[in-house]
This record gives structure tokens, C-alpha cells and sequence, in this order.
């Protein structure tokens, strides 16, 4: 029987309060673990990863538990709360009083959109102008408080003279908070479905935001759940089942103390958690942190790896010193010692064969910003690029060529500079800034007399980024007035050739030798339908026509050089700053990974008097700089540690003889963290590509025999342990620059 009312105390107030918590609690828990783990969209070690997910959640789900305890002492006198309990005491007020609540419930609900809305569209506004950051914020904050101020006195007048309009006090309140909760929800989600994940476009356009890929929203989805579970959950009628209730959500601690010690230790299963659980990668994030006792970004607990968690000097990201009888990097054994001799570097470039070529080259660089190595879907069977087909003809095309990441900031900037990703001093922010203390090709073309030429449709490359140093010449003409936080619905490939056409017109260009950087935006999402180009409604075919369209006007600069008076003395070099994803590996669009869809890409070269080939040995765009700067014939900086190129000149490449490949050299790639993305690194040598994050190994594919990484080698310690080494060996050779996370 349940406690009778005369005789309930305060402990059975807390009692009633807290185990209904609990019961929602731990109810919610078991349902979002089920949720969290079926996001992964594998069966494979199921039971392992849902009670490891289990543990992980456990102490979320005691957090909300008592939180949600506080809220129902507080607010309903430790009962579940009852929307129908609070309608029926509001039928005894005033007529007046009904008929202004009735109101008040149906519109509340469309100001709160509405001014959703105009802050959201003021906040893009200040956020994308040139004040900065804290300057920003405050006038976001302090504009969203006057309007919620201005919007509650408004509401409130519309409210009173609704009053007074005869019937509005008949209104069934219950039925008015629903009318006007779902009319906001509708406003809202044709909105999400209308706008542009870019926010570019009408007023509603901004929440298109919701649909980007790295504003995921699973997790807080899951967390309402376990909230509302907690909220609305019955209070158990007998002291018994209040106690088990209790004990239900306590209960799945066990697990977080497995997970702390053991289950998190086996790889697959925590890996699985970090790369596609929602909900389980955030709170593993967040344990591993909280533990890390000696703060070097490695626990000892939850499958951090650290081996040592009272020394900041030995983790798994750390680079291990060989023959010195430690283990820094926590991989079970010191490193032996090194057989490479003192004073050099797997990362010293190799000077090129510059004087095989005609002496001091122009060089035109186009880049096409998200181009897939594959430049025609499936089959290759629709022309999409067919100018780039036709330059290929007269061209060395490296089949194998990689970026130097998977987004644009952690690619064009390093490929311009010759410098790793982490290597290069920049800011912590998606869109990197580059401080002075780096030097880019087109400054030390322009220090050895080289006309330098940039011509741009997007902010990010000539907006104080540092991308805009080293340039005579600027255009960018054909960038949008408005800027955008990403990829955006403009079409600007045409205005970006209607640019380049005008700078090769101009006579400069004939009388002194030239660096040009060309760069399209287009096939970066959103994919937009061109006329002429439009191969139909999906993604892919969308994306194909954006590359189609952005080939079309490549030939028209293309067409502008051979006809031009310097067309026999310059080069051309075509390539890319990432790749895309269509949904494999469970990804869309990019960044975050380094799957071969996202970094591997196009690289033509077209050098007058080299014979046109196909080169199949990998190459990266590492060797873009200093390319450069051996086909204008200018050379690089000594190497030194604060100056120097971490690529080599693919000049000797496109002078080997044909019929001949070149010499097979490693290939790194570099994505450092930043605010949206852990960092991922990949060491592709001899068809073998291992991928790691904070120099612990993440996973090892055979690109031979599995070109589509589907088969982790990583847990083969025969074909694990070279290739670990290797990378190793590869980050000591880093040059890399600490950057504070803000």
C-alpha cells in the first residue's frame, strides 16, 4: 500500500521524489544505450559495446537522476508533474485571466520562434563581420536580451487586448498550447528542411545549419530523452520498489568501473564508441579527461593507453627517443635505437632536376576545392570533366596523389607553406590563421622577383588569414558580398574564370615571370543544379554537375593559356584540397576522417617539353611548394628549424623516362585538431595505411588488396608492428608546433 497523506514526512517526500527520478533514469538509460549503440550501424561485438556504452552513460544518467529529483521537490512537491493537474486549477480564475493564458499559450510558443530567428540571422551577421570575437558575443548577447525583453512586453500587451475579445476564454488551454507548439515546430522544421547548411540565403535559411554534418545533434536528442524519462516517470507506490528503483540507476555503476579498468582495453569496442557513438564518444571524452592525473591528454582509465599517468612525458601521443630504456610512447617496449645518420631526416627535401626544364617557368595553379580522385561517378560513364581529360593528354598525371587532409583549412594553408598541418604556427579555429612565422611559396616567389597573382570567390583566402601574403595582384572580384561560414549556395565559377581572364590579359604577365593561384569553390557543398550541367536530384548527381560546371569554366582559362604568348614557357598544375564522401564509411560530405574518399585526389601536371604520362607511385601535395619554386627556378630555404619545406620537388618524377616509375617514398597525412575535429594523422608505405589520432594507431588497411578500408589489419601484430614503427619514426621527424586549444 502506499504511504497515507497524514502520515508523509519529509523522507518520504524526498523518497517519492528521487526514486520516480531514478526509475525514469534508469528506464531512459537502457533506452538510450540501445540508441547510442545502434548509431554505430554494426552488429559486430554488440553485447560488448552496449554494456561498455552502459557503463559510460551510468554516471550521466545518476547526474539527471538527481537533478531531476531537485526539479520535482521543488517545483511539484516530489509528484510526477501533470499538464492536466495545472489546466484544471487554471479553470477557476477569472474569465479574463483564462482567455489571457489561452493566448498567452498560443502565441508564447511563435515569439519564441520568431525571436529565434532574428537572433540567429543578427548573430550570423556579427559573427561573419570583421569585429572581433568578444566584441561580437557581447553585442549577440546583449542584442538577444533586449529583444526577449522587448518580445515579453509585447507578447504581454497582445495578450490583454486578446483578453477582451468575446470567446477567447472558451478556448480549451490545453488545446492552445498544442495549436501554438505545433505551429512553431512546423515553422521551425521547414526552416531546418528549407535553409542551406551554409545559412546562406532568406531569413529562415539560417536554421539549414542544423543539417550540418559537424553539428550533430544526437546527442542532445538522447539526453532529452533521459531528461524527459526522469521528469515524467511515476514515483514507485511502496517504499520497497522505491528502494529497488534507487538501486536501478546506482546499479550500472559496476559497469563504469569496468569500463574504467577493463572492457574499454579491448580495442575494436572503444574504438567503435569514439567513431560512432553519439552520446558514449562525448561522455568517453569527457571520463578520460577528468582522470587524466597527470593532464598530458591521456588517461590510464577508460582505454586512454597512458602507461604512466603521474608522468606527462610518457602517453601514447608522445615521440618515443630510441635506446634510451624508456617507453615514452607507451607501446610496451623502448624504440631501438636509430640506424639513420646524425643530421637527417626522412622529412629533408630532395633538391629537383630544375635545370632539365626551360629556366624560370611561370606557373599557373588551379585548385578545385572538394574534387574526388574519381572525377566521374560510378563507371565513369557521364563527360564530367572533360577539359581536365583533355589537359591530361598533355599532362604527367600522378593517379595517386593525396591531400594533405580531408577539410580545407588543414590543406590549402600546409600545401602552400610545404609544411605538415601540425607543423605550421596558426590559430586554434576552424578556419586557421597563419601567423608570419611561416613563410608561403608565393612571398619567397615574390622576394626572387616573380609576379604573383591570386585570384579568388571565397573570404577564407584573402581575408587576413595569412593566405593572402606573397600576392602583387588580388582579385576577388568574384567573391560573394556575403560571407559564409562554409561551402554556401553561390555559384561564382564563371565570375572566378571571368577574373582569371582578366589578369592573363594583363601585358605585366610578358614581361617578368609569374606565379598564378586560381581556386574554385563550387563543388563544395551545397551542390546546386546548373542548366546544361544537371545529371540529376541526388547528392552525387548534384555533385557531379557542380564539377562538370567548374570544368567547363577551368577550359576557358585553360583555352585563355594555350592561346596566350606565354603558353609555351609556363606550367600548369592542376589539384585539389580534399575529397567527399557519399556514404561510405557511414560519412557524407568531409573532414573529421582520412578514408581514402576524402583525401585522395587529383594532381596534373603540364610542364612544356615533358612527355605526357601516367604516374601509379603516391605522391602528396606536401610537394606542391616546393614544385613551385623548382619550376620558376628560385630556390628553397636552408633547412633549418624555424624555416624549411617538409616536401620534395616533383620535377625529378616528371623527368623520369616513361615506361619508368619513380622511386616510392612514404606518404603523411596531417590533420591537427581543431575546435571541430580530433586530429588524425595516416602513413600510406607500400600499399599499407595506418591512420592514428594522438599518435595512438586507430586502424590498418592493405589499399592493394582493400582499397575501400574495409579490413582493419590492425589487430595482426605481424603486419601491425612495421608499419607502427614507421609511423613513428615519421613523427619524430616532425617539426610539430603546440598549439593551446581556446
Amino acid at each position: 500500500m502506499g504511504i497515507p497523506a497524514k502520515n508523509r514526512s519529509v523522507f518520504d517526500f524526498i523518497l517519492e521524489a528521487s526514486s520516480g527520478a531514478a526509475l525514469g533514469s534508469a528506464l531512459g538509460l537502457l533506452l538510450v544505450v540501445t540508441i547510442d549503440c545502434a548509431y554505430a550501424g554494426s552488429s559486430q561485438e554488440l553485447q560488448a559495446r552496449w554494456l561498455a556504452d552502459l557503463g559510460l552513460l551510468a554516471p550521466l544518467a545518476l547526474g539527471v537522476s538527481a537533478l531531476f529529483t531537485g526539479v520535482r521537490l521543488f517545483f511539484h512537491r516530489g509528484h510526477r508533474p501533470s499538464l492536466g493537474s495545472f489546466f484544471d486549477e487554471q479553470r477557476h480564475k477569472t474569465r479574463a485571466d483564462r482567455a489571457r493564458l489561452s493566448a498567452l499559450f498560443l502565441l508564447s510558443p511563435l515569439g519564441f520562434v520568431l525571436w529565434l530567428i532574428t537572433v540567429a540571422n543578427l548573430s550570423a551577421r556579427l559573427l561573419s563581420s570583421e569585429s572581433p570575437a568578444r566584441v561580437a558575443g557581447a553585442a549577440i548577447a546583449l542584442s538577444a536580451l533586449a529583444l526577449f525583453w522587448v518580445g515579453t512586453q509585447l507578447l504581454a500587451s497582445v495578450c490583454d487586448e486578446l483578453g477582451e475579445v468575446h470567446g477567447m476564454a472558451r478556448l480549451n488551454m490545453a488545446h492552445s498550447l498544442a495549436l501554438g507548439v505545433g505551429l512553431a515546430a512546423l515553422v521551425l522544421a521547414y526552416a531546418i528542411a528549407s535553409g542551406t547548411p551554409s545559412g546562406s540565403g532568406g531569413a529562415l535559411s539560417i536554421f539549414g545549419v542544423f543539417k550540418r554534418p559537424e553539428l550533430d545533434l544526437r546527442a542532445p536528442f538522447m539526453l532529452l530523452i533521459l531528461a524527459l524519462a526522469a521528469y515524467l516517470a511515476p514515483y514507485p507506490r511502496r517504499r520497497g520498489a522505491a528502494f529497488a528503483a534507487l538501486g536501478l540507476v546506482v546499479l550500472p555503476l559496476a559497469f563504469t568501473l569496468w569500463d574504467a579498468s577493463r572492457a574499454l582495453e579491448r580495442r575494436s569496442v572503444a574504438l567503435s564508441i569514439e567513431r560512432a557513438h553519439p552520446l558514449g564518444k562525448i561522455v568517453l571524452a569527457a571520463l578520460r579527461k577528468r582522470s587524466d592525473r597527470d593532464r598530458d591528454g591521456f588517461a590510464r582509465a577508460f582505454g586512454g593507453g597512458d602507461c604512466d599517468d603521474r608522468d606527462p612525458s610518457r602517453n601514447p601521443g608522445a615521440v618515443d627517443v630510441p635506446g634510451n630504456g624508456i617507453d615514452e610512447d607507451c607501446s610496451g617496449s623502448d624504440e631501438p635505437p636509430s640506424t639513420t645518420p646524425p643530421g637527417t631526416s626522412p622529412l629533408d627535401p630532395a633538391r629537383g632536376a630544375g635545370k632539365a626544364l626551360p629556366e624560370r617557368l611561370n606557373v599557373v595553379l588551379i585548385s578545385i576545392d572538394t574534387l574526388r580522385h574519381d572525377l566521374a561517378s560510378s563507371g565513369g560513364a557521364r563527360p564530367v570533366t572533360p577539359n581536365l581529360d583533355r589537359l591530361s593528354q598533355d599532362s604527367v598525371v600522378f593517379d595517386r596523389a593525396y591531400s594533405l587532409a580531408s577539410y580545407t583549412a588543414k590543406s590549402v594553408g600546409p600545401f602552400l607553406l610545404g609544411k605538415y598541418s601540425s607543423e605550421t604556427h596558426r590559430d586554434w579555429s576552424h578556419f586557421n590563421r597563419f601567423t608570419k612565422q611561416d613563410v608561403f611559396v608565393a612571398e619567397r616567389l615574390q622576394q626572387a622577383g616573380v609576379h604573383t597573382v591570386s585570384v579568388q570567390g571565397y573570404w577564407y583566402f584573402f581575408q587576413n588569414t595569412g593566405l593572402e601574403r606573397g600576392f602583387d595582384v588580388i582579385n576577388k572580384s568574384a567573391a560573394p558580398g556575403l560571407v559564409t561560414v562554409d561551402g554556401d549556395s553561390n555559384t561564382n565559377g564563371d565570375k572566378v574564370s571571368d577574373a582569371a581572364l582578366q589578369e592573363l590579359a594583363k601585358p605585366e604577365l610578358l614581361q617578368q615571370p609569374f606565379f598564378m593561384w586560381i581556386h574554385y569553390v563550387d563543388p563544395h557543398a551545397e551542390y546546386v543544379a546548373h542548366e546544361g550541367f544537371d545529371f540529376g536530384p541526388s547528392s552525387r548527381q548534384r555533385y557531379d554537375g557542380e564539377v562538370a560546371f567548374v570544368d567547363h569554366h577551368v577550359g576557358r582559362v585553360l583555352d585563355a593559356l594555350e592561346a596566350s604568348l606565354f603558353y609555351d614557357h609556363t606550367a600548369v598544375i592542376i589539384t585539389s584540397d580534399h575529397g567527399e564522401a557519399f556514404a561510405e564509411h557511414g560519412m557524407i560530405r568531409h573532414g573529421f576522417e582520412l578514408w581514402e574518399e576524402l583525401v585522395r585526389v587529383p594532381l596534373i601536371v603540364r610542364v612544356p617539353g615533358v612527355p605526357a604520362r601516367r604516374i601509379e607511385t603516391r605522391r602528396s601535395a606536401i610537394d606542391l611548394a616546393p614544385t613551385i619554386l623548382d619550376l620558376c627556378g628560385v630556390s628553397g630555404p636552408p633547412v633549418n628549424r624555424s624555416d624549411f619545406l617538409s616536401g620534395r620537388s616533383l620535377v625529378p618524377d616528371l623527368l623520369t623516362p616513361v615506361g619508368e616509375e619513380p622511386t616510392a617514398r612514404a606518404v603523411f597525412i596531417d590533420m591537427a585538431a581543431g575546435p571541430n575535429n580530433a586530429d588524425r594523422q595516416a602513413l600510406i608505405q607500400d600499399d599499407k595505411k595506418l591512420v592514428a589520432s594522438g599518435g595512438r594507431p586507430l586502424g590498418l588497411y592493405d589499399l592493394g588488396t582493400d582499397p575501400d578500408e574495409n579490413n582493419d589489419l590492425l589487430d595482426d601484430p605481424a603486419q601491425a608492428e612495421p608499419m607502427i614503427a614507421k609511423f613513428k619514426a615519421f613523427r619524430r621527424g616532425l617539426r610539430t608546433v603546440f598549439i593551446k586549444p581556446e
